[in-house]
Formats: structure tokens, C-alpha cells, sequence
């Protein structure tokens, strides 16, 4: 049976659109990063072929371009994709990314996106982190132009929503060289903790980074009276 005339609800990607991917089975999984079956077999059919073949997903991780390729319903770009796929399993698992880097400060923050300083446009940057502020995921959220990025409240909610952190940080950079926050600065920052307080997750900062330095908003700014002295 062709997927498409499989009910919405059981079709691989649908299912993990609706259930999200950690729903789907092995041989479900397999059938989305194959993508399209051939002709007299679907994706689902050359999924259950390989773990028929194999027997179980180590096997298969560990197999080789020949041995897919010869597989029915797999071509070598098919088979490269597979393998890419078993060889990213691998790196997360190795001791390079298996590390855990915490935050304990600004310091810690500004070491790691000190490379901003050089940076011509500016970047707005998050950091996700757990209840031992153990970082469980970072990401570069915009680039603006050399004096302006966009920030949306929405995006940056629903990253921590989805990241199920308990602390943040928000990083971003002043190409002009500026050493303090702007009012817009502050108002973001302002307006993000009290709207992730209502998630339950606190900020632990907002750090500007420019050619030279950085600057903590939380530990310099306790107030707007202090905002106004500094900029």
C-alpha cells in the first residue's frame, strides 16, 4: 500500500507533525528520512525490508554504502543520506559532544561569545540551560544590520517553551562600539523576565558584548534610575 492512501493520522510524517517525532517507530523513522518509495514499494516497505535485513538499528547503523545500495529501493544518494544519519548518532554520542558546559557568570558567557566583538552586524544569541545551568541549547536567533537586530518576544518564548530550561541568557553585540544598553535594551530585557516568569523560567542575564568588553545588564542595572546614569 502506497502511504498516501494510508489514513492522515498513521502516516509517518503526519503522525510526527500531530505526535511529535519521538512517536514514531523505528520502521516509522526510517520512512521519513527515506522520503519517497519506488515503484512497487513505499518508504514504509523499504523500512520494514531493512530491519528485516539487519535485524536490529545497531546493525543497520553499522552497515556500509555497499551493502545499502544493493538493498531494494535504495540508490546511493539514499544510501549516503542513511549513513549521514547513523554518522551524526555517532558524534552526538562521542566524548567531543558529550561534554557539558555550565555558566556560572557573566565571564563564562562573554568567553564563549567573545568572537561577536568582530562581528560587523549585530547578533542576537540565546542560551538554554538546566536547573544545574548546564547548557541543553543554544542558538543564534537573528543577524541584523551593523546597528539593528529584530527581536521577537514570540520566537524567544516559545525556544525556552520548547528547550524545557529552566534558566536563559541572552546575548547580543554592539558593532559601533557602544559599551552600555540603549532604552530599547532595557525594555526587552525588562519585558522578557516578566514574561518568562509566568513559564517558570528565569533569566540570568542579557550580556552586550563589544569591541573590547562586555556588559552585564542584570549585575550593572538594578534599576531604571541606574539604566539612565549608565547610558
Amino acid at each position: 500500500m502506497k502511504i498516501k492512501e494510508l489514513p492522515l493520522e498513521i502516516r509517518p510524517r503526519e503522525k510526527a507533525l500531530l505526535h511529535g517525532i519521538e512517536s514514531l517507530s523505528d520502521e516509522e523513522l526510517l520512512a521519513v528520512i527515506i522520503g519517497s518509495g519506488v515503484k512497487g514499494a513505499s518508504a514504509i516497505d523499504i523500512s520494514r525490508n531493512l530491519l528485516g535485513t539487519y535485524l536490529t538499528l545497531p546493525s543497520l547503523a553499522n552497515t556500509n554504502l555497499f551493502s545499502l545500495e544493493n538493498t531494494f529501493g535504495l540508490s546511493k544518494i539514499m544510501s549516503l543520506k542513511l549513513l549521514a544519519t547513523f554518522e551524526f548518532h555517532n558524534r552526538l554520542n562521542s566524548p567531543f559532544y558529550q561534554y557539558q558546559y555550565s555558566i556560572n557568570n557573566s565571564q563564562d558567557i562573554y568567553s564563549r561569545y567573545r568572537y561577536l566583538e568582530n562581528s560587523f552586524q549585530e547578533v542576537l544569541a540565546i542560551i538554554m540551560l538546566n536547573k544545574k545551568k548546564v547548557i541543553i541549547k543554544e542558538k543564534i536567533l537573528y543577524k541584523g544590520t551593523n546597528d539593528n537586530v529584530s527581536i521577537s518576544a514570540k520566537e524567544i518564548y516559545m525556544e525556552l517553551i520548547l528547550s524545557k530550561c529552566y534558566y536563559y541568557v541572552l546575548i547580543h553585540n554592539h558593532p559601533d562600539g557602544t559599551p552600555f544598553p540603549s532604552d530599547d535594551d532595557i525594555y526587552v530585557t525588562d519585558m522578557l523576565e516578566e514574561l518568562t516568569k509566568t513559564l517558570n523560567i528565569k533569566m540570568l542575564d542579557h550580556i552586550i558584548i563589544y569591541p573590547g568588553g562586555y556588559f552585564s545588564i542584570k549585575q550593572n542595572i538594578k534599576s531604571k534610575e541606574d539604566a539612565k546614569e549608565k547610558i
